[in-house]
């Protein structure tokens, strides 16, 4: 009699053990709910479940990224053809005038590039900025999800740890480049800008270090990101698998009977949270794509068109200009990276925390 009510207690405790597997989302919804819009007006109405077949939103982001580049490359190749016309002007201009009146040309081309430049920069760099932000902002609804699958799934530790790097690392970043990088790249700018004016040197100097430390600021916190993510992702893996191993160690010598029925409970808890893990991870790093999509497009051929103009320039125009028109083409590019850094953090947390294992 005792011994059939233990066992029906064991089966009862099995059973709720399963239900949690099969009821709870681990903050699915919340992912859902949090898409920024322009995930879902490349994504349309998806949820969790349709990212385990992402064959169809694939297709979506590439036919997104061949209409976006179709109307992407127009104002990028406007500001090139303005750029070189204001080269041109100045040659031929400085052609027709003697002494120091060519120094006053060269000024005069100076400012409309930097007029130029300035109204692409106001536009690109304001998009980079908002990017982050996004990017920070559905980050708060993506990882406590994945990280509660994951610690559901016995990597309480590993779990943690990688949310705790992610969270902290992507405040790092994001402060930095609102407070520090991008404010450092107008400043960069300036000085490439008074260089091409004077011909100053101190003002080259100055624009080759302040490019420095824009880019070494952002690769500096990825490196310590990816560091500390690779250290305590190793070390407090390898304590979840200890901590499971001894776990399920103790359950078969307390209850030798009905061991294996709560284990089997156990895995199958285990195998509805790595579901639900790998579905919202899926989605995540979909989501990530399409909100990284459009800043990365218009800032790589922002880049791409001021350093083909720069080439085109360098043949015919005073080399102070064509340097300019390089120098400020190389600004996008450190935007660019910034915002490559936020998107990378990202995708790495998010791998990791789907494929994280307890042994």
């Amino acid at each position: 009699m005792r011994a059939g009510v233990f066992v029906a207690s064991a089966l009862l405790c099995a059973a709720l053990l399963c239900r949690p597997a099969l009821a709870a989302d681990y903050g699915a919804g919340e992912v859902e709910s949090a898409l920024p819009r322009e995930a879902r007006e490349i994504l349309g109405d998806v949820g969790a479940e349709d990212a385990l077949e992402p064959e169809g939103m694939f297709s979506r982001l590439g036919e997104a990224a061949l209409e976006k580049l179709g109307s992407l490359w127009r104002p990028a190749a406007r500001s090139a053809a303005e750029l070189v016309a204001v080269a041109l002007l100045c040659s031929a201009v400085s052609a027709l005038t003697e002494g120091r009146a060519g120094e006053y040309v060269l000024l005069g081309g100076v400012l409309a590039a930097a007029g130029i430049a300035l109204g692409d920069a106001r536009t690109f760099v304001s998009a980079g900025a908002e990017t982050l932000g996004t990017l920070s902002e559905f980050s708060h609804a993506l990882l406590p999800s994945l990280t509660a699958a994951a610690a559901a799934g016995g990597a309480v530790t590993a779990a943690a740890a990688k949310y705790a790097a992610t969270a902290l690392f992507m405040d790092v970043l994001i402060t930095a480049a609102r407070g520090l990088i991008l404010p450092l790249v107008y400043i960069y700018m300036a000085a490439a800008v008074a260089h091409a004016a004077t011909g100053s040197s101190a003002a080259e100097g100055a624009a080759r270090l302040l490019k420095w430390l824009a880019a070494t600021a952002t690769g500096l916190i990825m490196t310590a990101f990816t560091a500390y993510f690779s250290i305590s992702g190793a070390v407090t893996g390898a304590a979840d698998a200890v901590t499971l191993r001894a776990a399920k160690s103790a359950i078969s010598a307390a209850l030798p009977v009905v061991g294996g029925i709560i284990s089997d409970a156990a895995g199958t808890v285990v195998a509805g949270a790595g579901l639900i893990r790998s579905a919202v991870g899926a989605l995540g790093l979909l989501a990530v794509a399409a909100v990284c999509l459009a800043p990365f497009l218009s800032l790589a051929l922002q880049y791409l068109m001021y350093k083909l103009a720069a080439a085109l320039v360098s043949a015919f125009a005073e080399s102070r200009l064509s340097a300019l028109i390089g120098s400020l083409g190389g600004a996008f590019g450190l935007v660019l990276g910034v915002v490559g850094a936020a998107a990378l953090m990202l995708f790495l947390s998010v791998v990791s925390l789907v494929r994280t294992v307890t042994g």
